[in-house]
């Protein structure tokens, strides 16, 4: 084991102020949700669903996280009314197949939620959740890309929200150079049996200034078969700023550097007002710790007093999360020793974002290590991820952390321990004062509960096989 494994009382840390909300049994829900429950009418059945699942997902995380009751019951009613009904259908019991599936999760699943982890003394904290919308024609010739919805959705909120001061320009840039607009030749690939796949994520920052939202688009062009070359994407941003400092260093970067030529774009994500950053996703088949440093400093471009102890601190966690030998090599690739397996259709390694916004002399650098490739069970990496975060004196909100995590394995059934892929990634940057910003992304799964049941239906019947197999449903 790591070195950053410590014991919490049934998998809370209740003396550092973790939830005493009973899960296993009792009311798995908090003050907010049940105020709002009483008042918010029933709807058509699926966003009804989605109001009652990811809406409760999303009251917990808010009341664990320490958001005051009145902000809870604000990002709730947001999300009743412009996150729930533009998730598109919900699990049916019968299993049947959806015209679109969503790749937001493996499992379908439109939605995911994130926990960014509070700098020492900064507050509580911050809340995100990123949805695909889902149109009723996604998938058909009217709208073969699934991105009615979210168009829809992002026009509606600027008239709605003034005061949010949203700024769609660069969405709307880059969905009119970054993908096909012709619906027949669209229909027609697909026939062909060109895969289709999800365009447009719109993410909800629950930020202590009100809602902030953002958004990632991930081209798709009949011209190239698969990803769109780099060149594609830097046309398209040229015409917003002919040239940046920022773009050019990654450039270079991708063109000169070992690790930077195996990189492939996949997606750009804007902020939806008028000062946004500009963030280039790219995916990295190499998973040595040798590649990630490479990356993180655009082989040693990026440089300030703090990066070797901020790469240090990054090595010890990263070998704790996933159980490697304490002298396991930087140059060795963890995938390959763990045997590490990607969902279906995710590909191999580890993904970044370069933000190569204009004013920028070198791009911000963030690093997604995916805890959901390596099958390790979420209590552990729990206990690993909060034990560090202590070492670093970010430890006020370990406690509420391990209960939340408590609280959505009991939602779905399960104990913490049995819990596998409810941490999928966690984002690590790095800031020049020091500090390493650090995210959680948690799974929500909806569409995985319709084959769990079945598989506690079965274990119902057979009480041996229920001893036998449990906590491998997950």
């Amino acid at each position: 084991m790591g070195n950053y494994i410590k014991t919490f009382t049934n998998g809370a840390n209740v003396a550092n102020g973790g939830s005493k909300t009973k899960t296993q049994s009792g009311n798995n829900t908090t003050q907010a949700w049940r105020r709002l429950t009483q008042y918010l009418p029933d709807r058509d059945a699926d966003a009804d669903f989605w109001w009652k699942y990811s809406g409760l997902h999303l009251a917990i995380l808010l009341q664990e996280a320490g958001y005051p009751t009145d902000r809870q019951i604000e990002a709730l009613v947001f999300f009743y009314h412009w996150g729930a009904p533009y998730m598109g259908p919900a699990p049916r019991a019968d299993g049947k197949l959806l015209k679109w599936k969503s790749q937001v999760q493996p499992d379908g699943t439109p939605i995911r939620y994130s926990w960014k982890w509070p700098q020492e003394s900064a507050g509580h904290p911050e809340l995100r959740y990123d949805i695909e919308p889902i149109g009723a024609h996604a998938g058909t010739e009217l709208d073969p890309l699934c991105q009615l919805a979210s168009k829809e959705l992002l026009t509606r909120l600027a008239t709605t929200m003034p005061d949010a001061r949203i700024d769609n320009t660069w969405f709307n840039h880059f969905m009119s150079t970054l993908f096909e607009h012709d619906n027949a030749k669209l229909a027609t690939a697909a026939a062909r049996g060109e895969p289709s796949s999800s365009t447009v994520f719109i993410a909800t920052e629950l930020l202590p200034s009100g809602v902030s939202f953002k958004t990632c688009v991930q081209p798709r062009l009949l011209s190239y078969r698969g990803l769109a070359p780099a060149h594609v994407y830097e046309d398209s941003m040229a015409d917003i700023e002919p040239e940046t400092p920022a773009r050019t260093a990654v450039h270079d970067f991708l063109s000169t550097s070992r690790e930077g030529r195996l990189m492939r774009p996949f997606s750009l994500g804007v902020e939806n007002h008028a000062d946004s950053r500009l963030k280039w996703r790219f995916n990295c088949a190499h998973t040595s710790f040798a590649s990630v440093c490479s990356i993180l400093t655009l082989d040693g471009r990026v440089q300030h007093r703090y990066i070797e102890d901020q790469l240090d601190a990054l090595r010890e966690l990263t070998t704790s999360l996933l159980d490697l030998p304490a002298d396991f090599p930087d140059t060795e690739h963890s995938a390959t020793f763990l045997n590490a397996r990607p969902p279906s259709l995710a590909p191999p390694g580890y993904s970044y974002y370069f933000d190569v916004s204009p004013g920028q002399d070198l791009p911000e650098v963030e690093w997604s290590l995916p805890l959901r490739n390596y099958n390790l069970d979420d209590l552990r990496v729990a206990r690993t991820l909060t034990a560090w975060m202590e070492s670093q004196g970010r430890g006020a909100y370990c406690g509420q952390y391990m209960a939340a995590l408590e609280r959505l394995a009991a939602s779905r059934g399960l104990r913490l321990d049995e819990s596998r892929g409810l941490q999928e990634f966690v984002s690590f940057s790095l800031n020049a004062d020091g500090e390493i910003d650090v995210t959680t992304q948690l799974s929500a799964h909806a569409f995985a509960e319709i084959e769990q049941e079945k598989e506690r239906e079965k274990l119902r019947v057979s009480p041996r096989r229920a001893t036998l197999q449990r906590g491998e449903d997950y």
